[in-house]
Protein backbone atom coordinates (compact mmCIF):
# COMPACT_ATOMS: atom_id res chain seq x y z
CA UNK A 1 0.00 0.00 0.00
CA UNK A 2 1.24 3.02 -0.48
CA UNK A 3 2.26 6.78 1.34
CA UNK A 4 -1.35 7.36 3.79
CA UNK A 5 -0.41 10.92 4.87
CA UNK A 6 -3.95 12.15 5.63
CA UNK A 7 -7.10 10.36 6.66
CA UNK A 8 -8.65 10.32 3.36
CA UNK A 9 -5.24 8.88 1.75
CA UNK A 10 -5.81 5.99 4.50
CA UNK A 11 -9.13 5.25 3.42
CA UNK A 12 -8.66 5.20 -0.44
CA UNK A 13 -5.59 3.35 0.02
CA UNK A 14 -7.17 0.72 2.20
CA UNK A 15 -9.97 0.16 -0.10
CA UNK A 16 -7.82 0.34 -3.13
CA UNK A 17 -9.78 3.00 -4.74
CA UNK A 18 -6.85 5.07 -6.51
CA UNK A 19 -6.89 3.75 -9.96
CA UNK A 20 -6.21 6.77 -12.16
CA UNK A 21 -5.00 10.33 -11.89
CA UNK A 22 -6.30 13.46 -13.71
CA UNK A 23 -2.99 14.47 -14.59
CA UNK A 24 0.04 12.77 -14.96
CA UNK A 25 2.75 15.14 -13.17
CA UNK A 26 6.36 14.15 -12.86
CA UNK A 27 8.35 15.62 -9.96
CA UNK A 28 11.82 17.49 -9.20
CA UNK A 29 12.40 18.77 -5.72
CA UNK A 30 15.37 20.87 -5.53
CA UNK A 31 17.46 21.74 -3.05
CA UNK A 32 16.78 20.18 0.85
CA UNK A 33 12.81 21.38 1.46
CA UNK A 34 12.06 20.60 -2.46
CA UNK A 35 13.71 17.16 -2.27
CA UNK A 36 11.61 16.42 0.90
CA UNK A 37 8.70 17.43 -0.92
CA UNK A 38 9.51 15.32 -3.95
CA UNK A 39 9.99 12.10 -1.45
CA UNK A 40 6.64 12.20 -0.51
CA UNK A 41 5.13 13.08 -4.32
CA UNK A 42 7.29 9.64 -4.69
CA UNK A 43 5.59 7.70 -1.89
CA UNK A 44 2.13 7.63 -3.97
CA UNK A 45 1.12 4.69 -5.60
CA UNK A 46 -1.89 3.27 -7.18
CA UNK A 47 -3.57 0.30 -6.29
CA UNK A 48 -2.04 -2.19 -7.83
CA UNK A 49 1.31 -0.72 -6.01
CA UNK A 50 2.78 1.21 -9.31
CA UNK A 51 4.34 4.49 -8.44
CA UNK A 52 2.18 7.92 -9.44
CA UNK A 53 4.42 10.28 -9.88
CA UNK A 54 8.09 9.74 -11.16
CA UNK A 55 10.33 11.48 -9.06
CA UNK A 56 13.93 12.88 -8.91
CA UNK A 57 15.49 14.69 -6.22
CA UNK A 58 18.58 17.44 -7.19
CA UNK A 59 21.22 19.05 -5.26
CA UNK A 60 24.58 20.35 -4.65
CA UNK A 61 24.92 18.59 -1.32
CA UNK A 62 24.42 14.66 -1.19
CA UNK A 63 23.59 15.03 2.49
CA UNK A 64 20.74 16.88 2.26
CA UNK A 65 19.46 13.50 0.28
CA UNK A 66 20.77 10.63 2.65
CA UNK A 67 17.49 10.30 4.57
CA UNK A 68 14.83 10.37 1.85
CA UNK A 69 12.33 7.39 2.11
CA UNK A 70 11.08 6.88 -1.31
CA UNK A 71 13.51 8.15 -3.98
CA UNK A 72 16.22 5.67 -4.62
CA UNK A 73 19.92 6.04 -5.28
CA UNK A 74 19.82 6.19 -9.31
CA UNK A 75 17.30 9.43 -8.70
CA UNK A 76 18.88 11.41 -6.54
CA UNK A 77 20.93 13.88 -9.12
CA UNK A 78 24.16 15.15 -7.71
CA UNK A 79 26.73 17.46 -9.10
CA UNK A 80 30.06 16.28 -8.86
CA UNK A 81 32.51 18.25 -7.16
CA UNK A 82 29.82 20.67 -4.69
CA UNK A 83 28.99 20.04 -1.10
CA UNK A 84 25.91 22.53 -0.71
CA UNK A 85 25.57 26.11 -2.09
CA UNK A 86 25.48 27.78 1.84
CA UNK A 87 22.30 29.72 0.82
CA UNK A 88 24.05 31.38 -2.04
CA UNK A 89 21.87 30.93 -5.26
CA UNK A 90 24.47 32.83 -7.26
CA UNK A 91 26.33 29.51 -7.22
CA UNK A 92 23.57 27.76 -8.82
CA UNK A 93 22.89 29.97 -11.57
CA UNK A 94 26.69 31.07 -12.43
CA UNK A 95 27.49 27.17 -12.50
CA UNK A 96 24.75 26.30 -15.28
CA UNK A 97 25.66 29.48 -17.25
CA UNK A 98 27.51 27.94 -20.28
CA UNK A 99 29.37 31.79 -20.79
CA UNK A 100 30.57 32.04 -16.77
CA UNK A 101 31.09 28.36 -16.67
CA UNK A 102 33.12 25.90 -19.07
CA UNK A 103 31.38 22.93 -17.25
CA UNK A 104 27.89 24.00 -17.29
CA UNK A 105 27.28 21.74 -20.56
CA UNK A 106 28.16 19.34 -18.78
CA UNK A 107 25.99 19.76 -15.74
CA UNK A 108 22.97 20.42 -17.95
CA UNK A 109 23.30 17.35 -19.88
CA UNK A 110 23.85 15.33 -16.62
CA UNK A 111 20.19 17.01 -15.71
CA UNK A 112 18.96 16.36 -19.38
CA UNK A 113 19.78 12.61 -19.19
CA UNK A 114 18.19 12.09 -16.06
CA UNK A 115 14.46 13.71 -16.73
CA UNK A 116 14.59 11.86 -19.84
CA UNK A 117 15.50 7.91 -18.05
CA UNK A 118 12.67 9.18 -15.43
CA UNK A 119 10.18 11.35 -17.72
CA UNK A 120 8.92 9.33 -20.15
CA UNK A 121 5.32 9.78 -19.60
CA UNK A 122 3.92 12.66 -17.75
CA UNK A 123 1.87 15.68 -18.95
CA UNK A 124 2.88 17.83 -16.35
CA UNK A 125 6.15 18.71 -14.03
CA UNK A 126 5.98 19.66 -10.24
CA UNK A 127 9.34 21.58 -9.67
CA UNK A 128 9.54 22.12 -5.31
CA UNK A 129 12.40 24.08 -3.61
CA UNK A 130 12.50 26.31 -1.00
CA UNK A 131 12.36 30.10 -1.84
CA UNK A 132 15.30 31.10 0.36
CA UNK A 133 17.75 28.38 0.30
CA UNK A 134 21.07 28.41 -2.05
CA UNK A 135 20.55 25.39 -3.99
CA UNK A 136 16.20 25.38 -4.48
CA UNK A 137 16.30 29.31 -4.87
CA UNK A 138 18.93 28.96 -7.31
CA UNK A 139 17.68 26.09 -9.18
CA UNK A 140 14.12 28.04 -9.52
CA UNK A 141 15.77 31.38 -10.93
CA UNK A 142 17.51 28.97 -13.33
CA UNK A 143 14.62 27.52 -14.50
CA UNK A 144 13.26 30.51 -15.49
CA UNK A 145 15.78 30.90 -18.39
CA UNK A 146 15.78 27.67 -19.29
CA UNK A 147 12.06 27.87 -19.99
CA UNK A 148 13.49 30.81 -22.07
CA UNK A 149 15.62 27.65 -24.08
CA UNK A 150 12.43 25.89 -24.31
CA UNK A 151 14.22 23.40 -22.40
CA UNK A 152 11.29 22.09 -20.34
CA UNK A 153 8.69 19.81 -23.36
CA UNK A 154 5.94 20.02 -20.82
CA UNK A 155 3.89 22.76 -18.70
CA UNK A 156 5.19 23.50 -14.92
CA UNK A 157 3.99 24.36 -11.60
CA UNK A 158 6.28 25.91 -9.48
CA UNK A 159 5.72 25.14 -5.69
CA UNK A 160 7.68 27.28 -3.37
CA UNK A 161 7.49 27.75 0.59
CA UNK A 162 8.65 30.97 2.12
CA UNK A 163 10.91 31.69 4.91
CA UNK A 164 9.85 32.65 8.55
CA UNK A 165 12.41 35.27 9.69
CA UNK A 166 15.79 34.54 8.75
CA UNK A 167 17.41 37.68 7.29
CA UNK A 168 19.42 35.27 4.39
CA UNK A 169 16.94 33.30 3.15
CA UNK A 170 14.25 36.35 3.05
CA UNK A 171 16.34 38.65 1.23
CA UNK A 172 16.91 35.08 -1.51
CA UNK A 173 13.12 34.70 -1.19
CA UNK A 174 12.13 38.23 -1.95
CA UNK A 175 14.65 38.77 -5.02
CA UNK A 176 12.81 35.35 -6.24
CA UNK A 177 9.24 36.16 -6.20
CA UNK A 178 10.51 39.43 -7.78
CA UNK A 179 11.61 37.51 -10.88
CA UNK A 180 9.28 35.53 -10.35
CA UNK A 181 6.25 38.20 -10.92
CA UNK A 182 8.21 40.17 -13.87
CA UNK A 183 8.39 36.23 -15.48
CA UNK A 184 4.55 35.93 -15.23
CA UNK A 185 3.96 39.56 -16.08
CA UNK A 186 5.86 38.47 -19.57
CA UNK A 187 4.46 35.27 -19.81
CA UNK A 188 0.22 36.83 -19.70
CA UNK A 189 2.05 39.27 -22.45
CA UNK A 190 2.96 36.58 -24.59
CA UNK A 191 0.07 33.56 -23.97
CA UNK A 192 -3.58 34.13 -24.43
CA UNK A 193 -6.20 33.56 -21.27
CA UNK A 194 -7.03 30.07 -23.03
CA UNK A 195 -3.98 29.33 -23.78
CA UNK A 196 -1.65 26.25 -22.20
CA UNK A 197 1.63 27.87 -20.13
CA UNK A 198 4.75 27.52 -19.66
CA UNK A 199 4.53 28.22 -16.23
CA UNK A 200 0.51 27.11 -15.22
CA UNK A 201 0.60 27.79 -11.92
CA UNK A 202 2.55 29.09 -9.06
CA UNK A 203 1.93 27.70 -5.41
CA UNK A 204 3.60 29.45 -2.74
CA UNK A 205 2.96 28.21 1.11
CA UNK A 206 3.99 30.35 4.11
CA UNK A 207 6.72 28.42 6.06
CA UNK A 208 5.74 31.45 9.02
CA UNK A 209 2.11 30.27 9.06
CA UNK A 210 2.71 26.26 9.53
CA UNK A 211 5.32 27.26 12.34
CA UNK A 212 2.83 28.94 13.86
CA UNK A 213 -0.17 26.71 13.28
CA UNK A 214 1.41 23.76 14.37
CA UNK A 215 3.04 25.83 17.79
CA UNK A 216 -0.76 26.54 18.56
CA UNK A 217 -1.61 23.02 18.02
CA UNK A 218 0.84 22.04 20.41
CA UNK A 219 -0.24 24.53 22.73
CA UNK A 220 -4.00 23.17 22.87
CA UNK A 221 -3.06 19.83 23.48
CA UNK A 222 -4.37 17.58 26.36
CA UNK A 223 -0.66 15.47 25.78
CA UNK A 224 1.42 18.51 25.58
CA UNK A 225 4.47 15.66 25.48
CA UNK A 226 3.07 14.63 22.12
CA UNK A 227 5.89 15.50 19.38
CA UNK A 228 5.26 17.89 16.69
CA UNK A 229 6.90 18.54 14.06
CA UNK A 230 5.96 21.71 11.97
CA UNK A 231 7.84 20.90 8.85
CA UNK A 232 7.19 17.35 8.31
CA UNK A 233 3.54 17.83 9.35
CA UNK A 234 3.03 20.84 7.42
CA UNK A 235 4.81 18.97 4.26
CA UNK A 236 2.78 15.89 4.45
CA UNK A 237 -0.48 18.22 4.79
CA UNK A 238 0.57 20.62 1.66
CA UNK A 239 1.65 17.42 -0.70
CA UNK A 240 -1.32 15.56 0.31
CA UNK A 241 -3.87 17.95 -0.54
CA UNK A 242 -2.40 18.51 -3.96
CA UNK A 243 -2.45 14.79 -4.25
CA UNK A 244 -6.08 14.14 -3.34
CA UNK A 245 -7.46 17.23 -5.83
CA UNK A 246 -5.07 15.18 -9.05
CA UNK A 247 -7.16 11.84 -7.79
CA UNK A 248 -10.18 11.99 -6.30
CA UNK A 249 -12.05 13.79 -10.07
CA UNK A 250 -10.07 10.82 -11.62
CA UNK A 251 -11.60 8.02 -9.22
CA UNK A 252 -14.53 9.60 -7.89
CA UNK A 253 -17.97 10.44 -9.52
CA UNK A 254 -21.51 11.73 -8.71
CA UNK A 255 -25.14 10.80 -9.58
CA UNK A 256 -25.54 14.99 -9.47
CA UNK A 257 -22.41 17.42 -10.78
CA UNK A 258 -19.38 15.73 -11.83
CA UNK A 259 -16.20 17.49 -11.18
CA UNK A 260 -14.03 16.03 -14.16
CA UNK A 261 -10.15 15.56 -14.67
CA UNK A 262 -10.22 17.74 -17.62
CA UNK A 263 -11.48 20.13 -14.93
CA UNK A 264 -8.81 19.66 -12.88
CA UNK A 265 -5.98 19.84 -15.54
CA UNK A 266 -7.42 23.56 -16.79
CA UNK A 267 -6.99 25.02 -13.66
CA UNK A 268 -3.65 23.58 -13.29
CA UNK A 269 -2.56 24.13 -16.65
CA UNK A 270 -4.12 27.51 -18.37
CA UNK A 271 -4.39 29.84 -15.97
CA UNK A 272 -0.80 31.38 -15.40
CA UNK A 273 -1.20 32.59 -12.28
CA UNK A 274 -1.21 32.18 -8.40
CA UNK A 275 -3.16 28.85 -7.38
CA UNK A 276 -4.33 27.27 -3.94
CA UNK A 277 -5.96 24.41 -2.73
CA UNK A 278 -7.70 24.50 0.31
CA UNK A 279 -9.21 21.64 2.20
CA UNK A 280 -11.86 21.57 5.16
CA UNK A 281 -13.93 18.22 6.97
CA UNK A 282 -17.40 18.34 7.89
CA UNK A 283 -18.92 15.64 10.44
CA UNK A 284 -22.39 14.69 10.19
CA UNK A 285 -25.21 16.01 11.17
CA UNK A 286 -24.33 17.77 8.01
CA UNK A 287 -25.79 22.01 7.92
CA UNK A 288 -25.22 24.43 5.13
CA UNK A 289 -24.20 27.47 7.95
CA UNK A 290 -21.27 24.52 9.39
CA UNK A 291 -20.23 24.01 5.41
CA UNK A 292 -20.05 27.52 4.65
CA UNK A 293 -17.81 28.39 7.99
CA UNK A 294 -15.70 25.51 7.23
CA UNK A 295 -15.60 26.32 3.27
CA UNK A 296 -14.37 30.26 4.37
CA UNK A 297 -11.71 29.23 7.19
CA UNK A 298 -10.35 27.01 5.21
CA UNK A 299 -9.49 29.53 2.09
CA UNK A 300 -8.67 32.42 4.37
CA UNK A 301 -6.71 30.33 7.54
CA UNK A 302 -5.61 26.98 5.81
CA UNK A 303 -2.38 25.57 5.18
CA UNK A 304 -2.48 27.27 1.84
CA UNK A 305 -3.72 30.73 2.74
CA UNK A 306 -0.83 33.64 2.39
CA UNK A 307 -2.81 36.51 2.48
CA UNK A 308 -4.06 35.88 -1.19
CA UNK A 309 -5.63 38.18 -3.51
CA UNK A 310 -8.66 35.89 -4.14
CA UNK A 311 -10.41 38.64 -5.89
CA UNK A 312 -7.56 38.70 -8.86
CA UNK A 313 -8.42 35.16 -9.83
CA UNK A 314 -9.56 33.97 -12.92
CA UNK A 315 -10.56 30.59 -12.31
CA UNK A 316 -11.88 28.54 -9.49
CA UNK A 317 -13.05 25.16 -9.39
CA UNK A 318 -13.67 22.40 -5.79
CA UNK A 319 -15.50 19.90 -5.12
CA UNK A 320 -17.57 18.38 -2.26
CA UNK A 321 -16.10 14.59 -1.60
CA UNK A 322 -19.80 13.23 0.13
CA UNK A 323 -21.19 10.50 1.42
CA UNK A 324 -23.71 8.69 -0.52
CA UNK A 325 -26.66 9.17 1.67
CA UNK A 326 -25.89 13.00 2.52
CA UNK A 327 -28.56 13.96 -0.22
CA UNK A 328 -27.91 17.88 1.75
CA UNK A 329 -25.72 18.48 -0.74
CA UNK A 330 -27.40 17.82 -4.26
CA UNK A 331 -29.80 20.64 -2.05
CA UNK A 332 -30.38 24.10 -4.12
CA UNK A 333 -29.65 26.01 -0.44
CA UNK A 334 -26.54 24.19 -0.81
CA UNK A 335 -25.84 25.09 -4.17
CA UNK A 336 -26.59 28.72 -3.26
CA UNK A 337 -24.12 28.78 -0.08
CA UNK A 338 -21.22 27.15 -1.91
CA UNK A 339 -22.11 30.12 -4.86
CA UNK A 340 -21.64 32.66 -2.39
CA UNK A 341 -18.61 31.88 -0.93
CA UNK A 342 -16.90 32.01 -3.84
CA UNK A 343 -18.02 35.21 -5.11
CA UNK A 344 -17.10 36.57 -1.59
CA UNK A 345 -13.69 35.57 -2.43
CA UNK A 346 -14.01 36.06 -6.15
CA UNK A 347 -16.57 37.57 -8.10
CA UNK A 348 -15.33 37.23 -11.22
CA UNK A 349 -13.54 33.90 -11.73
CA UNK A 350 -15.37 31.51 -13.66
CA UNK A 351 -15.29 27.73 -12.89
CA UNK A 352 -17.36 24.41 -11.62
CA UNK A 353 -18.01 22.92 -8.18
CA UNK A 354 -19.28 18.99 -8.03
CA UNK A 355 -20.03 16.71 -5.44
CA UNK A 356 -18.39 13.27 -6.22
CA UNK A 357 -19.24 10.19 -4.07
CA UNK A 358 -17.61 8.37 -1.81
CA UNK A 359 -18.72 5.37 1.38
CA UNK A 360 -16.59 6.79 4.32
CA UNK A 361 -18.86 8.33 7.19
CA UNK A 362 -18.34 12.23 6.52
CA UNK A 363 -17.45 14.92 3.79
CA UNK A 364 -14.56 16.76 2.80
CA UNK A 365 -15.05 19.93 1.02
CA UNK A 366 -12.04 21.17 -1.59
CA UNK A 367 -12.03 24.76 -3.04
CA UNK A 368 -9.36 25.97 -5.19
CA UNK A 369 -8.46 29.06 -6.56
CA UNK A 370 -6.28 30.30 -9.62
CA UNK A 371 -4.48 32.90 -12.13
CA UNK A 372 -4.27 35.35 -9.11
CA UNK A 373 -1.25 37.99 -8.81
CA UNK A 374 1.05 37.64 -6.47
CA UNK A 375 0.16 37.42 -2.52
CA UNK A 376 -0.13 39.92 -0.16
CA UNK A 377 2.43 37.96 2.13
CA UNK A 378 5.27 38.34 0.31
CA UNK A 379 4.78 42.10 0.65
CA UNK A 380 4.91 41.92 4.19
CA UNK A 381 8.10 39.78 4.66
CA UNK A 382 9.64 42.66 2.25
CA UNK A 383 8.07 44.76 5.25
CA UNK A 384 9.56 42.21 7.96
CA UNK A 385 13.02 41.73 6.26
CA UNK A 386 13.38 45.56 6.36
CA UNK A 387 12.53 45.88 9.74
CA UNK A 388 15.12 43.20 10.79
CA UNK A 389 17.32 45.16 8.22
CA UNK A 390 16.95 49.00 10.34
CA UNK A 391 17.69 46.64 14.04
CA UNK A 392 20.85 45.63 12.76
CA UNK A 393 21.92 48.56 11.52
CA UNK A 394 20.71 50.09 15.18
CA UNK A 395 22.64 47.25 16.59
CA UNK A 396 25.71 48.14 14.77
CA UNK A 397 26.00 51.84 15.78
CA UNK A 398 26.25 50.85 18.99
CA UNK A 399 30.22 50.36 19.11
CA UNK A 400 32.66 50.12 22.25
CA UNK A 401 36.16 51.75 21.48
CA UNK A 402 38.94 50.41 22.96
CA UNK A 403 42.21 52.12 23.34
CA UNK A 404 45.12 49.11 21.77
CA UNK A 405 48.11 51.25 21.47
CA UNK A 406 49.90 49.70 24.71
CA UNK A 407 48.82 46.01 23.51
CA UNK A 408 50.18 47.09 19.40
CA UNK A 409 53.23 48.70 20.86
CA UNK A 410 53.94 45.26 22.77
CA UNK A 411 53.55 43.24 19.58
CA UNK A 412 55.33 45.29 17.18
CA UNK A 413 58.35 45.07 19.50
CA UNK A 414 58.14 41.65 19.61
CA UNK A 415 59.87 39.31 17.23
CA UNK A 416 59.08 35.96 18.76
CA UNK A 417 57.83 33.33 16.36
CA UNK A 418 57.70 29.87 17.30
CA UNK A 419 56.96 28.23 14.10
CA UNK A 420 60.21 30.01 12.23
CA UNK A 421 62.19 27.85 10.66
CA UNK A 422 66.03 29.56 11.11
CA UNK A 423 67.10 27.69 8.39
CA UNK A 424 65.15 27.50 4.76
CA UNK A 425 62.92 28.93 2.95
CA UNK A 426 58.99 29.62 3.83
CA UNK A 427 56.35 28.32 1.84
CA UNK A 428 55.31 30.44 -0.74
CA UNK A 429 58.90 32.37 -1.01
CA UNK A 430 60.40 35.51 0.66
CA UNK A 431 57.94 37.77 -1.92
CA UNK A 432 54.82 36.17 -0.69
CA UNK A 433 52.35 38.78 0.97
CA UNK A 434 51.35 38.02 4.14
CA UNK A 435 47.89 38.38 5.80
CA UNK A 436 46.89 42.36 6.43
CA UNK A 437 43.82 43.65 8.35
CA UNK A 438 44.37 41.72 11.76
CA UNK A 439 45.36 43.79 15.08
CA UNK A 440 48.40 41.60 14.84
CA UNK A 441 49.73 42.62 12.39
CA UNK A 442 53.33 43.93 12.01
CA UNK A 443 53.24 45.72 8.66
CA UNK A 444 53.86 49.24 8.11
CA UNK A 445 51.14 52.05 8.16
CA UNK A 446 52.08 52.41 4.92
CA UNK A 447 51.68 48.64 3.88
CA UNK A 448 48.28 48.42 5.37
CA UNK A 449 46.83 51.41 3.68
CA UNK A 450 48.27 49.35 0.39
CA UNK A 451 46.86 46.51 0.98
CA UNK A 452 43.50 48.24 1.65
CA UNK A 453 43.43 49.47 -1.20
CA UNK A 454 44.10 46.55 -3.11
CA UNK A 455 41.18 45.08 -1.04
CA UNK A 456 38.75 47.35 -1.84
CA UNK A 457 38.87 46.87 -6.03
CA UNK A 458 36.23 44.79 -7.09
CA UNK A 459 35.44 42.93 -10.25
CA UNK A 460 32.74 43.71 -13.01
CA UNK A 461 30.60 40.67 -12.68
CA UNK A 462 29.60 38.92 -15.99
CA UNK A 463 26.10 39.25 -16.94
CA UNK A 464 23.49 36.07 -17.70
CA UNK A 465 21.72 35.72 -20.67
CA UNK A 466 18.34 34.62 -21.57
CA UNK A 467 18.05 31.47 -23.26
CA UNK A 468 20.18 31.22 -26.44
CA UNK A 469 17.05 30.61 -28.35
CA UNK A 470 15.09 33.45 -27.84
CA UNK A 471 17.57 36.07 -29.09
CA UNK A 472 17.30 38.89 -26.64
CA UNK A 473 19.21 40.58 -24.27
CA UNK A 474 20.04 39.11 -21.25
CA UNK A 475 18.91 41.33 -17.63
CA UNK A 476 21.65 41.03 -15.24
CA UNK A 477 21.50 37.83 -12.81
CA UNK A 478 19.06 39.33 -9.80
CA UNK A 479 21.49 36.84 -7.58
CA UNK A 480 24.74 39.35 -8.32
CA UNK A 481 24.14 41.82 -5.91
CA UNK A 482 24.20 39.30 -2.97
CA UNK A 483 27.66 37.97 -3.95
CA UNK A 484 29.36 41.41 -4.29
Amino acid sequence: MGLSNSKVLNYMNESGLITDVSLRFGVIGAGQKGNKDADIFAGYTYADGTQIYPSLAINFSKTDMIHLKNIPEEDRVHFEGFKGAARTPSLVVETFDPEINPGAVKLRDQLVQAMERKFENIDHLIICAGAGGGFGTGFISLVLGLIKEQFFPVPITLLLSVPIDDPTEMSNAILLMSELNEFKKLQDDLFGPGEEKPIGSFIITDNKKLYTDFSSKKEHRINTDALISWKDQGNDAIISTIHEANVIPANFGSDNVTYDPSDFVKLIQLSGGFLSIHKASIEAPYDVQDLKTKMKNSISRGYFACDHNYDTATMYGGFVLRPSGAEIFKDVKTEQTIKQVINEFSGTAQGKYGDPIWHDNYAVVYTMFSGMIMPNRIVEMTKEYDAILEKQKQVKSKEIEVNISGAMESVKQSSFNPYQKRNGNRFGGSGAAGMGGSVFSRKTNEDAASASEEVAVTEEQPKKKFGSGGGQATPANPWAKIKK
